[in-house]
């Protein structure tokens, strides 16, 4: 059930949100949640340009660790899905570079399968995507890759769907160009699956590794070099980018200093901008208490509407029985005799504006004064049904019920007698007496349900109706 419980969070949970659980408490559904949104970026980028499908394999999983061991210095903001796809494509270039190296040294291996063959002008459509600014390959990604509407990828990169869409037109634009058949290739690399067990295999690793080290039980050596590697070719092209930064801000002071005719005086380095502190795992976990305990009013209201609804429609079918029970006519129901005078013997119903209406009666003058004005009134039904059950009502009464409705002008009714049920020891009963009063007591029963039994009533005969299973009064 806690299993279950996990998932169910785990599903509607943002990609940070999920990343963070993990790295703070180990949650390996949140985890599997991660590698199932995007498994299949990653597999397909590693499947395209790996044909051995052990090294895809093994860059599957190096393609997450790299993820974990990244996750503190990724903005919050980040599309994961995007950010993977180029750590993907990273890690599947290193497995080829260390392919071709071994293969240069050792000569290929009888096992080894040839690289793919690159598409038409010596490019690939992952190479493609890598060379599109950052802004045009995140929307293809999201859109193509990952199949998300333009709506769930403009709210991923936090900008208006027409944004999105106008730099999606732009991306495809540019990938026509190159490749020509840019929308049938997409198209392609949509369609992945991730091979069975591949994601629990990676969240196993994952799970396994320590964030200091990769030499754990359960990583392969293959996959922990991969990560190292790809994690150094990250750090390496970051200070590259920092290098050349440094370099065109030192010329650019230079060509100010010359300009102005002065010597170019040492200068303090200028300090880095100060980057937003990361947000404390703690806080992060109160927020997503606050979420659940939301969540869980929501839900408490939901339950209570659900409810309320179930009731209201419960009585709307009662009401349809009733009515339908009731009919054209009037129904008139002896509830016990008169002299149990704790509720009103007699009831009248009748369905009036598509409801039933009920008029009790104390005893037998007022339902014959009720009867008298009913009978007279033109618009008033004529058709009466009596009924009765042989535990309420007595033999006399019921005939005083027939004189009654025979007074008020009624010629004939219709009578539903009710003989309650039974419960009696089943058969066969034991022949000795001690044996009969154990199993009456303690031995099976056989219950029989009540039993309504409908007969026309000529009111000028009412002595011919068989009232033998009411008692008489005593």
């Amino acid at each position: 059930m806690n299993r279950l419980l996990a998932i169910a969070r785990a599903a509607d949970a943002p990609d940070r949100q999920l990343l963070d659980r993990f790295l703070a408490g180990r949650d390996e559904a949140a985890f599997a949640e991660l590698v199932r949104r995007h498994g299949r970026v990653v597999w397909g980028t590693c499947h395209r340009r790996l044909a051995n499908p052990h090294d895809a394999e093994d860059a599957f999983q190096a393609t997450f660790l790299v993820l974990l061991r990244r996750a503190a210095r990724l903005a919050p903001d980040t599309p994961l899905g995007p950010w993977l796809h180029r750590v993907a494509a990273l890690t599947a270039r290193n497995v080829r570079r260390g392919n071709r190296r071994r293969a240069a040294v050792a000569g290929p291996l009888t096992h080894d399968v040839p690289a793919p063959a690159a598409d038409p002008g010596g490019l690939d459509l992952d190479a493609v995507l890598l060379a599109l600014p950052e802004r045009y390959r995140a929307p293809v990604v999201l859109c193509h890759l990952e199949g998300l509407s333009r709506r769930e990828a403009a709210a991923r990169l936090g900008c208006p769907e027409g944004t999105l869409s106008s730099l999606l037109s732009r991306a495809l634009a540019r990938l026509r160009a190159r490749l020509g058949g840019a929308p049938a290739l997409l198209a392609a690399a949509g369609v992945v699956v991730v091979p069975a067990g591949l994601t629990a295999a990676a969240v196993r690793t994952a799970a396994a590794f320590t964030t200091s080290s990769l030499a754990a039980a359960g990583v392969s050596p293959a996959v922990a070099g991969l990560t190292d590697g790809v994690l150094r070719m990250l750090w390496v092209k970051k200070l590259t980018a920092a290098g050349a930064a440094l370099l065109v801000a030192g010329g650019l002071v230079a060509g100010l200093a010359v300009r102005s005719g002065g010597t170019a005086q040492a200068t303090v380095p200028l300090a880095a901008a100060p980057q937003a502190p990361a947000e404390d795992p703690a806080e992060r976990l109160r927020k997503e208490l606050d979420g659940v305990a939301k969540l869980q009013a929501e839900l408490k209201r939901r339950e209570e509407a659900t409810r309320a609804e179930l009731d209201r429609l419960a009585a709307a079918r009662k009401e349809r029985d009733a009515v339908a029970e009731v009919g054209a006519g009037l129904v008139l129901v002896i509830n016990h005799v008169e002299e149990h005078a704790d509720t009103p013997p007699y009831t009248v119903r009748q369905v009036v504006g598509g409801k039933v209406r009920e008029v009790h009666c104390s005893d037998a003058e007022a339902l014959a004064l009720f009867l008298g004005r009913t009978f007279a009134d033109p618009k008033a039904p004529k058709g009466l049904r009596v009924a009765a059950s042989e535990l309420n009502a007595y033999r006399e009464q019921v005939r005083r019920v027939f004189e009654v409705c025979a007074a008020a002008g009624y010629r004939r009714v219709t009578f539903a007698s009710t003989t309650p049920g039974t419960i009696r020891p089943a058969e066969p009963r034991p022949d000795s007496a001690v044996d009969l009063t154990a199993y009456l007591l303690f031995g099976p029963r056989v219950r029989t349900p009540p039993k309504t039994t409908t007969t026309e009533v000529d009111l000028a005969a009412t002595d011919k109706v068989d009232l033998s299973g009411y008692h008489p009064k005593p």
